[in-house]
């Protein structure tokens, strides 16, 4: 679940990119480029990339200068801490909340999946009855004039709609075009053209990953903007592309012909995300005329340039991912040990490398304070060694002008199964009135049988 987070993290952050410059600049950059940026703001959303982790940090080691192994505390609260004892796995509390939120996010999958197929169905019902019809050798000609002309070499069908519908294009592998003019005329050239281009680009491949995208982060608010806008900009850039290099007098003929099929579109069809089509809806066909009209230079280098920085930026949100953090017990531990372990805020990791005063240090720490000696439960040792009992009690004497020393208090707390623990704070207690204030955690100690 944390992997899906932070994909739905990485896909809104480029999400955000892609807002921010269409916003800005909307009126001053092609559509096209709109259109790549939006493909790669879905691939993040798909796409975990754990896997760059691993060479990004070995970059950073190679332009960073070296430094000694130090110790470590790995935080163990916020991630996923299993512990293998006895042949069998234990997790913390945050594992079994993400299982929780996985449970929930699948329930959310379903229900929307249930709606996809029932879209889908339609589609295919649609598609259905054209199974049967065949091409007419004209059709054919005029077909692969025009795939000629685009560089397309898959399998293409041709069909002149049975009820005078709109153009759309649906199927992947062998892409099948419902054409809503008579074939050969010069309304279905433009009409088919607009398909061809959407077929040369896989956009019905791509408008599949948009709606998996959707499902998946179907929690995630921007996911939702980014179909919607994808949608738009697609048929945005795929005008630009038909009408690239015509003259005024075509572009016109290309905005009569868009109007007529927008007002054609029937109602009951609008759902269909399974297809690309020419016709829109009349609220959406005004931004395409005014993308038309406003025309822009486009540059396919300098677009997939800053796209490539664009995506490489956003990818160092591969730091976000954290690995489970995985613990090898003995045969004979305890449920009280194994449950201690698992409820650790921190761990404390020694690498084999280490050297230096770190080391040494620790080493140190561990043999003095291998058995803490604890007078009271809660006691204040002063610098000098001096013991004081901590009263649970004990508030602010309100005429004292303190005078504090500092030192470190030690609160020994019993455990079930006669274990015991000990936290150790740093600390400041007033010699004349014996307040203390407790400040930062120094360490926690757990003794298996409680020695004191």
């Amino acid at each position: 679940m944390e992997y899906l987070l932070v994909m739905s993290l990485s896909g809104s952050m480029m999400t955000g990119v892609y807002l921010l410059v269409r916003g800005l600049l909307k009126k001053k950059i092609c559509a096209r480029f709109y259109d790549l940026l939006a493909r790669v703001a879905i691939l993040y959303y798909l796409v975990p990339l754990p896997y760059l982790k691993k060479y990004y940090a070995a970059a950073l080691r190679h332009l960073l200068p070296e430094r000694a192994l130090e110790i470590s505390r790995v935080p163990l609260t916020w991630r996923n801490h299993i512990v293998h004892a006895e042949g069998a796995m234990h997790v913390n509390i945050f594992a079994i909340l993400q299982t929780t939120a996985v449970v929930v996010w699948l329930s959310g999958i379903c229900i929307l999946m249930a709606k996809q197929v029932v879209e889908y169905i339609r589609l295919v019902r649609l598609a259905a009855g054209y199974a049967e019809r065949v091409m007419t050798p004209e059709q054919r000609a005029f077909l692969d004039g025009l795939k000629e002309q685009y560089g397309i070499r898959c399998r293409v069908f041709l069909y002149e709609a049975t009820d005078k519908g709109y153009t759309m294009t649906f199927g992947f592998f062998c892409p099948v075009i419902v054409c809503g003019r008579e074939i050969a005329s010069r309304e279905a050239e433009l009409l088919v053209r607009h398909e061809l281009v959407h077929i040369r680009r896989r956009d019905a491949f791509w408008k599949m990953l948009m709606q998996l995208a959707a499902m998946l982060h179907w929690w995630n608010p921007l996911v939702w903007k980014l179909r919607r806008d994808f949608e738009q900009v697609c048929e945005c850039s795929c005008d630009e592309t038909v009408m690239q290099n015509t003259t005024d007098e075509e572009v016109e003929e290309y905005l009569r012909l868009m109007i007529e099929e927008a007002r054609e579109k029937k109602d009951e069809d609008v759902s269909l995300r399974w297809n690309a089509g020419f016709g829109d809806n009349a609220q959406k066909i005004k931004e395409r005329m005014e993308n038309l009209m406003n025309k822009k230079k486009w540059n396919r280098t300098a677009a997939v340039t800053l796209v490539a920085v664009l995506a490489f930026a956003n990818s160092m949100t591969v730091f976000a991912y954290r690995d489970s953090f995985h613990e090898e017990a003995s045969t004979d531990v305890s449920q009280e040990m194994i449950e201690e372990t698992l409820q650790s805020d921190t761990f404390l990791f020694v690498p084999e490398g280490a050297v230096g005063e770190a080391l040494q240090e620790f080493e140190q720490l561990d043999e003095s304070d291998a058995i803490i000696d604890i007078l009271y439960d809660n006691q204040f040792i002063d610098e000098e060694g001096n013991v004081y009992p901590i009263a649970e009690d004990e508030g602010v004497e309100p005429y004292c002008d303190h005078t504090f020393v500092s030192g470190r208090g030690e609160y020994h707390i019993k455990l079930s199964g006669g274990s015991c623990k000990v936290n150790v704070f740093q600390a400041q207690r007033c010699s004349k009135c014996g307040y203390v204030i407790q400040g930062d955690l120094i360490s926690t100690t757990t003794y298996t049988t409680c020695p004191h």
